[in-house]
């Protein structure tokens, strides 16, 4: 009895030992699990990239297309004052559709540096991946936009157009005027006009200024046309062409020149400088003779352009009053970049 009793209590002290003994060894595991494991942080979804803003669009709707209207004109100086106001037509739309794109193209560029910068660049609720991504569609959109990118292809042809066009049209104003090496063209003015001006008599010196005038009309006397500098023997007026082109002819045009005298002509090419110094559409500038009381005029700025190239060219509207009598003349003056003034240019 007592040996089975022993045996007995020798059996429930080793269960009870191997039960105590495996929950510590199960709960120190337990333990080193949670503490091993890694931190998930929670799931949340990605915001949206933001939109590359819209690429500037230019067509070319509004372009002049009035380069061969003057051959549908037979007289020369008509042509040539046809060809005139088609130059300024495609000179205004370079300053108003062509210049501002070019700038609108620049200012979108900014717009893409900007958003990448702002947005983008360095917030961590993006993937590196799709800030990546969105970085190289910025700057394929922005190189693109770069002056020989495809973005700029409009642009470049009615640049090439407007250049071709301006210069043919230079070419086909010096046929028709007699400058640029083209033989002066035979135009002979009807004496019905003459018939009509008064009988009075004249002195030989407005005798001979009407004719010049005359002759500067009759020949297309923008002076300096298109490419500036006919010279006053090239235009048929003489001693007064030439005080034009050597003195103020950088500035007044010879239909009005040609019919002041060498004073008035000063105060006329005063008030051009004037003018063109403010650089402001609408600028005006009057003048007066100083010898005759009937004769006054002004200048006035219609338009401006400011080109890529740093070159700058105002039309301007010049007016003379001479004896009751209006003559009005458009011209354009232009600027190179580091010059000192302006010279017309047509």
């Amino acid at each position: 009895m007592t040996k089975w009793m022993h045996s007995l209590s020798y059996a429930l002290a080793t269960a009870f030992l191997a039960v105590h003994a495996a929950v510590p060894a199960n709960s120190q595991e337990q333990a080193i699990s949670d503490t091993d494991r890694a931190y998930s942080p929670p799931v949340s979804p990605q915001p949206e990239l933001p939109s590359l803003p819209p690429t500037p669009i230019l067509t070319s709707e509004g372009y002049p297309d009035c380069r061969e209207d003057f051959q549908k004109i037979s007289a020369p100086f008509d042509k040539a004052e046809e060809i005139n106001r088609c130059t300024i037509s495609l000179d205004r739309y370079y300053a108003q559709v062509l210049t501002p794109f070019r700038q609108r193209m620049i200012d979108h560029q900014n717009e893409l540096s900007a958003l990448y910068t702002d947005k983008v660049a360095g917030k961590m609720a993006y993937s590196a991946k799709a800030r990546d991504d969105f970085y190289k569609a910025i700057m394929q959109e922005h190189a693109a936009s770069d002056p020989e990118g495809a973005n700029l292809a409009g642009y470049r042809e009615l640049e090439s157009r407007y250049q071709t066009d301006r210069a043919y049209l230079q070419d086909r104003f010096c046929f028709n005027t007699g400058c640029g090496g083209y033989d002066v063209p035979e135009y002979v003015a009807s004496d019905k006009e003459s018939d009509k001006e008064s009988s009075a008599p004249k002195t030989a010196e407005k005798a001979t200024a009407a004719q010049k005038c005359k002759k500067a009309r009759g020949r297309g006397g923008l002076l300096g046309g298109i490419i500036g500098g006919v010279a006053g023997n090239v235009a048929g007026l003489g001693n007064v062409g030439t005080l034009i082109s050597s003195g103020v002819g950088a500035l007044l045009v010879s239909e009005i020149a040609c019919q002041l005298t060498e004073d008035e002509q000063k105060e006329a090419a005063e008030a051009t400088v004037a003018v063109t110094e403010q650089e402001e559409v609408g600028a005006t500038a009057s003048w007066k003779s100083p010898t005759r009381s009937g004769v006054s005029g002004s200048s006035t700025v219609t338009a401006l352009n400011a080109q890529p190239n740093g070159r700058r060219c105002l039309s301007i509207t010049d007016v003379a009053i001479i004896e009751g009598e209006e003559t009005r003349v458009s011209k354009q003056m232009c600027r190179g970049q580091g010059d000192e003034g302006y010279v017309i240019v047509a």
